[in-house]
């Protein structure tokens, strides 16, 4: 198995662990708890202290930047289909999953 393989971002399992109550769509609550994690993480291995300081100030507005991104069908939740077509437009797949069957 290359590097590369090792490290492979997996949609799929990345929407699920985001997904804290397990109703199949993501909303602002675990957007911020996410977005929050990854600044702790970053905050702790001593890295971007800068965008983390910029990030934490605007919590709100880069939620709400990402809800307006992410959720197109403006339902207030993001289903893993629309995280993916934005996963995938932002060249974070090599190709693209199927879609989940219970969404369009």
């Amino acid at each position: 198995m290359t590097d590369e393989a090792k490290y492979e971002f997996d949609p799929r399992s990345f929407f699920a662990s985001s997904d804290v109550d397990s109703n199949g769509v993501l909303d602002r609550n675990e957007i911020t708890a996410l977005l929050l994690k990854y600044l702790n993480e970053l905050s702790q291995h001593g890295g971007a202290e800068d965008l983390v300081r910029e990030v934490a100030d605007k919590i709100e507005q880069t939620v709400e930047t990402l809800m307006q991104q992410l959720d197109k069908d403006g339902d207030g939740y993001v289903t893993y289909n629309e995280f993916l077509d934005r996963a995938a437009q932002s060249g974070l797949l090599k190709t693209r999953p199927e879609p989940a069957p219970d969404q369009s």
